[in-house]
């Protein structure tokens, strides 16, 4: 059984809700998207997810699993309420399977404006440490004891596991929406400025609508038009 396993969230569809559940030094970005455009932030989170949920229910072959009780022995997708996953990843995964085998991992991709320096550091980091880095979404675990939790956090499964102990799926299988709602975009550790905000927004239009997916990611062209959609519909105030 393959199981994906969106990882717990803020209820988007609640302004009172979001508005409760915000970490302290993430709220002045969330007042200052409110106050820069004409869709709330939780508004656009709340479509974010819907695009992903569409996308999610488009795998073949996969169930959709609770983290709190997930069923024994299956294999754990993990997934951010925000990112996509490939038609096919629940039949490769199964293609590849083995019982000897408790965690698979696949080549990851973010959907992001070019950042070259950061991305170089990542792969420069796995050839000199040996070391598999996992993303939010480019993994799976089998659910056993002591490794259901790994799912809620890949940093945390990127610890446990050595190189050895898991297998590589030569695939293009999901994709990191990296959108303009994110914190790591919006900066909420590095504050940044309504001039900042603004950039970057006009980074994302051209970035959705101009963006060649290569023929491994195809699949992703839909919710890539899509993203398109809902960055045109986003406007300054």
């Amino acid at each position: 059984m393959v199981c994906i396993c969106v990882r717990r969230t803020l209820d988007w569809t609640s302004k009172a809700a979001v508005d409760a559940g915000l970490i302290g030094a993430f709220r002045p970005m969330v007042e200052l998207w409110n106050a820069s455009f004409n869709i709330p932030y939780h508004e656009f989170r709340q479509r974010l997810k819907a695009i992903a949920q569409l996308c999610l229910s488009r795998v073949e072959g996969a169930q959709l699993a609770s983290l709190d009780s997930p069923p024994p022995g299956a294999l754990l997708v993990p997934v951010d309420d925000d990112d996509w996953f490939s038609p096919d990843l629940a039949h490769r995964l199964r293609q590849a399977s083995d019982p000897s085998i408790s965690c698979y991992y696949w080549t990851r991709h973010i959907l992001e404006p070019e950042r070259r320096k950061r991305r170089w550091k990542g792969l420069l980091k796995e050839l000199l440490t040996g070391h598999v880095i996992f993303a939010t979404n480019n993994y799976a675990i089998r659910n056993a004891p002591g490794l259901a939790e790994l799912t809620l956090n890949h940093m945390a499964a990127r610890d446990h596991f050595a190189a050895t102990q898991v297998r590589y799926l030569p695939a293009a299988l999901s994709l990191q929406n990296r959108s303009l709602a994110s914190q790591t975009v919006l900066g909420w550790k590095r504050r940044i400025t309504r001039d900042q905000l603004v950039e970057r927004y006009e980074c994302y239009r051209t970035l959705y609508a101009r963006t060649h997916l290569s023929r491994g990611l195809r699949w992703a062209v839909p919710y890539v038009i899509m993203m398109s959609e809902l960055m045109q519909g986003l406007k300054l105030r």
